[in-house]
C-alpha cells in the first residue's frame, strides 16, 4: 500500500470557518495557495512561475485549532496525504482539485513570529494517555531556576489587551509583522 505524503507551505486564502458533520464531528476546510518562484538569472528578479491551490480538510481537534488560530493571509505549513478529487462542472467539463488530508497544520515562522501559549496540564494529560502529575508537581518550580523568571508565553499579564479569554488562554495566535529583510 502506498501513501502519498506531502509537505506544502503557502498562505491561507480565506478565513477558515468551523462547521460540524452530520455525526457532530468538528470540520474546518481551508484553501492554501502555494507559489513557486524562480529568480531570473539575467534580470536578478524573482518571478512567480506557478501557483497551486490546495483544499485542506481538518477534522476533530485539528479543525477546532485551525479555525481558532488561523486567518486569511497567514503563512502555514501543511503535512498530510495528498489526493486528487475529480468532479464535473456545470458545463460538463471534468475538473480536478488537489486535496490534502492533513496530519498537521502549523504557522510558518520563516516570515514572522507568533506567541503561542504553553500547553495546560489537562491537555498534556490527555495527550500522554492519562499519565497524570499531581497539582503540586505542576505548580512547584524546579529547584535550580531563579524564583523570578520572565515567561515569554505568559498570557495572564494583560488580559484586557492581549486577546486572552477570562481564564488566561489566548483566543488566537498573535502574529508579528514580517521584516522586509
Amino acid at each position: 500500500m502506498s501513501v502519498d505524503q506531502i509537505i506544502i507551505s503557502g498562505n491561507v486564502t480565506r478565513k477558515p470557518t468551523l462547521r460540524y458533520s452530520p455525526k457532530g464531528y468538528p470540520v474546518t476546510e481551508l484553501t492554501v495557495a502555494s507559489n513557486y518562484r524562480r529568480r531570473d538569472p539575467n534580470s536578478k528578479e524573482w518571478h512567480d512561475v506557478a501557483r497551486t491551490y490546495y483544499t485542506v480538510t481538518c477534522w476533530r481537534h485539528l479543525a477546532e485549532h485551525v479555525a481558532q488560530s488561523l486567518d486569511k493571509g497567514h503563512p502555514v505549513v501543511v503535512v498530510g496525504r495528498i489526493y486528487v478529487e475529480e468532479w464535473t462542472d456545470r458545463d460538463g467539463v471534468l475538473r480536478k482539485t488537489p486535496k490534502i488530508d492533513p496530519v498537521s497544520v502549523g504557522y510558518d515562522l520563516r516570515f514572522s513570529s507568533v506567541l503561542a501559549p504553553a500547553r495546560s496540564s489537562s491537555y498534556q494529560d490527555r495527550e500522554q494517555g492519562g499519565a497524570r502529575r499531581t497539582a503540586e508537581a505542576w505548580d512547584e518550580p524546579p529547584g535550580d531556576e531563579p524564583e523570578e523568571m520572565n515567561d515569554p508565553f505568559d498570557t495572564t499579564a494583560d488580559t484586557a489587551t492581549d486577546g486572552a479569554t477570562d481564564d488566561g488562554r489566548l483566543r488566537a495566535v498573535a502574529a508579528v509583522p514580517a521584516s522586509e529583510g
